[in-house]
């Protein structure tokens, strides 16, 4: 299994060299893979973090001294008194709001280094961040692994992402459970078919690569509405997330149920999966049974539907790690389009 993704962006900082990052597979209290992190060092003398990967976000942060939320406890915090470099005297607060989660921060700026795996380093100096000082973010508890979030969306800029990152990022995860790796400054086309590379334009530019498409399939399961569908990448959801109308036929189809200690869907591992397909305007993709029926356990004979719905999604479609353990994505945010080309 692998995840490639390449951000193409270039803002105030630009990195000419090319560097291979160490990522870390994230996993939630059932050690099933919620997403990938990276360790970024903040100030002088340096503290560690461990930050999600995001895509839909542009911001940076980390726990602060104001630690009330029950996601910071026992974590790594940033303090301005702690760091003989950091610039920022009275910080500024910072809110956003995106999906289901809410942030308010206080911004600052000081120095941050991130090593490569060949012991080059890559140092960000006077670069703003943030440090947390409330959080609503109703699944927290899958991530108490990481200390904070490390937002590749360059859609929406504001006061505290404006040049934080230009680079490009490619995600590697192969079929083992080894380190994961973040390239900047290169593209990967020994992971990447990038030949059949497909284009997709985006729609209501906010923090989300929104691109539209005109139907789902699975099986003889069709979805399609009238009007605007969008679709978006989230590479911090172990899901594909579809309308409920749609997730109440697929389960159907495959005798799905509930398995009420986890709220997870179950199917029979042994029987037959059709692919889950959708269209755009001018591609087509298709993802395998492999990617989105998980087999936790090799003894298992139940395995998991890497599926789900929530209220509100009904002209969304979220597309989590099955998909993009199948395609490469290159988020363009410059061009206003985001590619996919299948993993080789």
């Amino acid at each position: 299994m692998k995840l490639t993704v390449i951000f193409c962006t270039l803002l105030v900082t630009q990195l000419f060299a090319e560097y291979q990052i160490d990522l870390y597979p994230v996993h939630d209290k059932l050690k099933h893979r919620t997403g990938y992190a990276l360790n970024v060092i903040i100030g002088k003398p340096g503290k560690e973090f461990r930050v999600l990967l995001d895509t839909l976000t542009s911001l940076l942060w980390v726990p602060g001294t104001n630690r009330i939320h029950p996601f910071c406890y026992n974590k790594q915090f940033y303090s301005k008194f702690d760091s003989t470099s950091c610039s920022t005297v009275f910080a500024d607060s910072l809110a956003q709001c995106y999906g289901i989660r809410a942030v308010n921060l206080w911004s600052w700026n000081d120095d941050i280094l991130i090593h490569a795996s060949d012991g080059k380093s890559i140092n960000l100096l006077n670069s703003p961040f943030g440090t947390l000082c409330f959080l609503n973010w109703p699944e927290w508890e899958n991530y108490q692994e990481i200390d904070g979030i490390f937002g590749l969306s360059a859609l929406h800029t504001d006061r505290l992402s404006e040049g934080v990152f230009g680079f490009f990022p490619i995600l590697n995860k192969d079929d083992s459970d080894k380190t994961a790796t973040l390239t900047l400054g290169g593209r990967n086309n020994k992971s990447c078919d990038l030949s059949n590379e497909k284009h997709e334009p985006l729609y209501f530019l906010g923090n989300r690569y929104n691109f539209q498409f005109l139907a789902a399939k699975m099986g003889n399961r069709e979805f399609f509405k009238l009007g605007v569908t969008l679709m978006y990448p989230n590479i911090m959801d172990p899901y594909i997330t579809v309308p409920i109308e749609f997730m109440k036929q697929i389960t159907y189809d495959l005798g799905a149920q509930i398995d009420v200690r986890t709220a997870k869907y179950l199917v029979d591992c042994k029987q037959s999966f059709k692919p889950f397909e959708i269209f755009t305007v001018e591609n087509k993709y298709i993802v395998e049974p492999k990617h989105f029926i998980i087999k936790h356990n090799p003894d298992d004979t139940k395995c998991e539907l890497a599926f789900k719905s929530f209220d509100g999604f009904e002209q969304e479609i979220m597309l989590g790690l099955p998909f993009l353990h199948q395609y490469c994505m290159t988020l363009e945010p410059r061009e206003i389009r985001v590619n996919f080309s299948p993993v080789i």
